[in-house]
């Protein structure tokens, strides 16, 4: 369970929110990672054969600021882009660059959510694909966040795909068995954070969604950033390490099924969960 109640988990991000506006550490402390969930979550359309749909339907769930929005509205300059989140400011500043984009006539803003997605009547019934980028671990349990994958089913297609960028409780514990391994401490999640504990989660919700997927994606990098850079620096996480950065570089530069190459140690995974019934 979180340390932290939800109205406090609102608060945290209300204070992000006004504190850094549109700019990208509102949401994430590391641009590295951001650039490695923002080409997951293009492979895996891909990968799942969505990347090609003319007039592709896409809902973030939890979209913040509108990183991933606006880099997947110029990856796929035929889709329309749906985001909700919960915090106004964060809505707020997405949708100053929204007006501004040459894309804004795809890209939809809400404020909404995620277990009270009814309430939100601008939504379509349907999408082809729902997203969540560290979305889920803010709710704070494990009950919770089997309710909101059912909600984030109820909005699927037949054989739509959600595709959720989240941090695992096991990968993280496989960190941090390699942060002891060269003379670190363990790490604690954030307060505010209720990590998946994926073998309890997923199968409490299969009987609507399977669970066709689960990509590390970012295990290089985290393993740079939370092991061999402490480990060389007494102890220090450096989230502008050039170390990080050659990390990531070497991620984006490999063919997609290659960038498993480097173990389950990521803080993040991408689970892919496909809504059952017939394609869409």
């Amino acid at each position: 369970m979180s340390e932290f109640s939800q109205g406090e988990v609102r608060a945290h991000w209300e204070r992000e929110a006004a504190q850094h506006g549109a700019e990208l550490r509102a949401t994430t402390k590391a641009s590295t990672a951001k650039r490695l969930e923002v080409d997951a979550l293009a492979r895996a359309l891909h990968r799942h054969g969505l990347g090609a749909r003319s007039k592709l339907a896409l809902l973030e769930v939890g979209c913040g600021n509108g990183h991933n929005l606006r880099a997947l509205a110029e990856i796929f300059p035929s889709a329309l882009l749906t985001g909700v989140d919960y915090v106004p400011a964060m809505i707020a500043a997405a949708e100053a660059w929204r007006a501004a984009s040459a894309h804004a006539a795809r890209i939809a803003l809400h404020v909404g959510d995620v277990l009270a997605l009814e309430r939100i009547p601008a939504l379509a019934p349907r999408y082809d694909a729902v997203l969540t980028d560290r979305c889920l671990i803010n709710l704070g349990s494990s009950e919770r966040q089997q309710q909101a994958l059912l909600a984030l089913a109820e909005r699927l297609a037949p054989g739509g795909w959600l595709f959720a960028i989240e941090n695992s409780r096991r990968t993280f514990e496989l960190q941090n068995d390699c942060r002891e391994r060269v003379g670190l401490p363990r790490r604690t999640p954030a307060a505010f954070n209720h990590f998946l504990e994926e073998e309890q989660l997923f199968p409490a919700v299969a009987h609507a969604l399977e669970l066709v997927d689960a990509e590390d994606f970012i295990s290089l990098h985290d393993l740079a950033l939370y092991v061999l850079g402490p480990a060389a620096n007494g102890g220090r996480i450096d989230y502008e390490s050039p170390l990080v950065e050659a990390a990531t570089q070497l991620l984006l530069s490999l063919p997609d099924a290659r960038r498993r190459s480097f173990g389950e140690y990521g803080q993040n995974r991408l689970y892919a969960l496909r809504r059952h019934g017939a394609t869409a």
